[in-house]
């Protein structure tokens, strides 16, 4: 007889187990797809049966599993380890009495490792230097505030009315 964890399951009438990949696919300049990854999917189990006798303790427990997320192994025709309920549904019939019929969704899943601490007893030092080259800096010149330096601002020279030059070399036509 198979069980879910604890639950016994009375008949399973029916076991689908679909498997698939996922692939990633980029289009090229000249219309072709290429395939570069494939990425297993996570195997689903999906189960129709029908749960005699006790049928309401049973219900509990296989819904608790399904809210608390329980992990469970399942071995019934194949055996998966790390499977939760994802879904289940009962459907009560006038043929079947004292129970019900069912059908349930299990999904393998991966469980994540938890990382160790190490706890180190004396003070490790830092593990980077302070900075004490920073390389060649170029020096910025700040202007002393003691020389002043006088600027003279330029003056063109007035304009003479002849067009004889006056001594400025190439400025006479200038305005």
């Amino acid at each position: 007889m198979p069980y879910i964890k604890d639950v016994l399951i009375d008949v399973i009438t029916k076991v689908s187990m679909p498997e698939s990949s996922t692939t990633t696919d980029h289009a090229l300049e000249d219309g072709e797809q290429i395939t570069d990854h494939v990425k297993s999917n996570p195997i689903t189990i999906s189960l129709s049966g029908v749960i005699l006798d006790d049928t309401e303790a049973k219900v509990l427990k296989l819904r608790e599993y399904r809210e608390k997320g329980e992990i469970i192994d399942f071995d019934y025709m194949t055996a998966l380890k790390h499977v939760v309920i994802t879904d289940f549904n009962r459907d009560y019939e006038a043929k079947i009495k004292d129970g019900y019929a069912f059908t349930m969704t299990l999904k393998q899943i991966t469980v994540a490792k938890v990382a160790k601490f190490v706890s180190v007893s004396v003070p490790v030092k830092k593990q980077t230097k302070p900075v004490s080259n920073k390389g060649r800096q170029q020096k910025k010149k700040t202007p002393s505030k003691t020389s002043k330096t006088k600027k003279t601002k330029y003056t063109t020279p007035p304009k003479s009315s002849q067009k004889k030059s006056s001594g400025w070399a190439g400025l006479e036509g200038r305005k």
